[in-house]
């Protein structure tokens, strides 16, 4: 009932095409950091099928590939991120899927409504993630207590929250901790995110339901589009673009994230 949840990448180098790479890839950290950086800058993070479209959101591979890969659309964590696993496994890592509870702007401890990806290599855990809508290390961050790594200059933090979770925060630019999420290291299997997905993509309550939600890391800087506010930050600067209508929407969509919907 979920084999097709488990079958490989059909096509690996198309997939590594996508993101602005090419094989042969070794299993190690320097390639899951160039995987990780190549995937936030090429594939963007977007919520269309639930917020715009009025689509279903499957989590089945071939159909992730052929939305992500073949249609170069995007997608949110439980697509982006199973993918992107079934990818690390294609090329030899020990990865696997967690959950994590978004902690980000909230004095409360909310449910396991994201996952992530957790990389094994030389007996080090490390913390990967290119379907968070939000700032996120655009690399490997090792899972040990009070570690402090600068990605991309960028300082992400992770700490031991107790004996099963860890919190991920980072440094913003005005020198202020922001907490980020929690996330445990448990092994789930893909159809253990069904229930999270269905109500993410179909529930009234949630944001990705209510919201046109789409964003892009870049080189210099990065791109969002928000409903109808296209926000565009390049080499520090920031411009600020209320849209007009649908056809400029699209418009947006297509120059500064390469989607083009039907």
């Amino acid at each position: 009932m979920y084999e097709q949840m488990h079958v490989s990448i059909p096509d690996i180098d198309a997939y590594l095409e996508r993101i602005g790479l090419t094989n042969p890839l070794s299993p190690d950290l320097d390639t899951l950091n160039r995987l990780i950086y190549h995937h936030h800058t090429h594939i963007p993070f977007e919520d269309l099928n639930s917020s715009l479209l009025h689509e279903s959101v499957s989590l089945d591979i071939p159909d992730l590939y052929d939305k992500i890969i073949t249609r170069r659309r995007g997608g949110y964590c439980f697509e982006m991120n199973a993918l992107f696993c079934r990818l690390l496994r294609d090329l030899g890592f020990n990865a696997y899927l967690v959950f994590c509870r978004i902690i980000r702007g909230r004095d409360f401890i909310p449910p396991c409504t994201h996952c992530a990806v957790i990389v094994t290599l030389d007996k080090k855990q490390y913390f990967c993630d290119v379907g968070y809508g939000g700032p996120m290390p655009a690399g490997a961050m090792l899972i040990a207590d009070k570690n402090t790594q600068v990605i991309h200059e960028e300082p992400f933090h992770i700490e031991q929250y107790d004996a099963y979770w860890w919190t991920l925060s980072r440094t913003t630019s005005d020198g202020q901790i922001e907490k980020l999420m929690q996330f445990n290291t448990f092994p789930q299997t893909p159809q253990e995110f069904l229930a999270a997905n269905l109500k993410s993509s179909t529930s009234p309550d949630s944001v990705f339901v209510n919201k046109v939600l789409v964003n892009l890391r870049a080189d210099n800087g990065s791109y969002a589009l928000t409903d109808w506010e296209l926000t565009i930050r390049e080499g520090g600067d920031t411009i600020i673009t209320q849209l007009a209508d649908e056809s400029q929407r699209r418009r947006a969509l297509q120059m500064y994230f390469g989607i083009v919907l039907p």
